[in-house]
């Protein structure tokens, strides 16, 4: 019963902030209501280890503000999951592109940098 406990809530948890991890059986549907900013990444590409950080911020100080205007931030292993990489046209690592209701609308650009990424996270 406690693992249960534990695992909903976390699935709460999840639900509440806005972040999503996505994969093969989430992709599709998990983007399809509101504007996503999903960063591409691989876990052993150095230049990923260091936009971590920068991600993680842009979220942390964005995420109260961006939810209730159905902004959404979320992640793809492109290792694990190489197939929604290539569907999506990833060649390099990281990359943050933007979704409207489901719809690639491409690579934000500058999209490496928290001001950049913070500005366009906002406009939307």
């Amino acid at each position: 019963m406690k693992f249960l406990s534990t695992v909903v809530l976390a699935a709460l948890a999840s639900a509440v902030s806005a972040y999503t991890v996505l994969d093969a059986t989430s992709f599709d549907s998990g983007i399809q209501t509101g504007k996503w900013l999903v960063k591409y990444y691989s876990p052993t590409c150095p230049w990923s280890k260091r936009f971590a950080p920068v991600w993680e911020q842009v979220y942390t100080d964005l995420q109260d503000q961006l939810a209730p205007n159905d902004v959404f931030f979320a992640e793809v292993d492109c290792k694990a999951f190489r197939a929604i990489c290539d569907n999506a046209d990833i060649d390099g690592y990281p990359t943050v592109v933007y979704y409207n209701e489901g719809v690639n609308k491409g690579e934000v650009p500058g999209g490496q940098d928290y001001e950049v990424l913070a500005n366009f996270a906002q406009g939307l």
